[in-house]
């Protein structure tokens, strides 16, 4: 596995999603109200539509369009109308700089 800088830990506030291109992947950084990262492909498997849009609920990301939840810990379902999981994505911490390996 490949690790990529992705963003800053300062650039993102807690409760945040973030789209960001690595090696051609476009990714969902997400930032959860206490501080934890997470990197999960940045698209809803049920509607294809990008997850960096829509909002934090603990540990998981609401999709905006159907309301689908998917788990930054696991990538799997919370909530449907989704049933196809996602994949997560290491995340490693190296002061403030936040990578994502693929």
């Amino acid at each position: 596995m490949a690790k990529h800088f992705v963003v800053s830990a300062g650039d993102m506030k807690p409760g945040s999603l973030l789209q960001v291109e690595v090696a051609g992947e476009v990714l969902c950084v997400a930032r959860t109200e206490k501080g934890d990262f997470f990197a999960i492909p940045d698209s809803c498997t049920h509607e294809d539509y990008p997850l960096s849009e829509g909002e934090i609920w603990d540990e998981c990301v609401e999709c905006p369009i159907h309301g689908s939840l998917f788990n930054l810990r696991t990538g799997d379902v919370s909530g449907l109308p989704a049933f196809v999981p996602t994949k997560n994505l290491p995340v490693v911490l190296e002061g403030d700089d936040v990578y994502v390996e693929l």
